[in-house]
């Protein structure tokens, strides 16, 4: 995993933008790993289906997240 930065916020909901980003990111990157290995027949099409959620639900956060800052 990349090393994390240490930032400094000046309120919380800094915090959880930086934190709802960074885990939109993750899910983006973990679901286009998964459609590759998918393609190579490594994993099944259910993984990359919980991935697609997984990655939904972090749009979701960081929507919420947006709205309240």
């Amino acid at each position: 995993m990349e090393s994390e930065k240490i930032l400094e916020h000046d309120t919380t909901l800094e915090h959880a933008l930086d934190i709802a980003r960074a885990n939109l990111k993750e899910a983006q990157r973990l679901l286009d790993e998964a459609k590759a290995a998918h393609a190579a027949g490594d994993i099944s099409e259910d993984r990359v289906l919980q991935l697609e959620a997984l990655l939904e639900l972090a749009a979701e956060d960081l929507r919420r997240v947006t709205k309240e800052q």
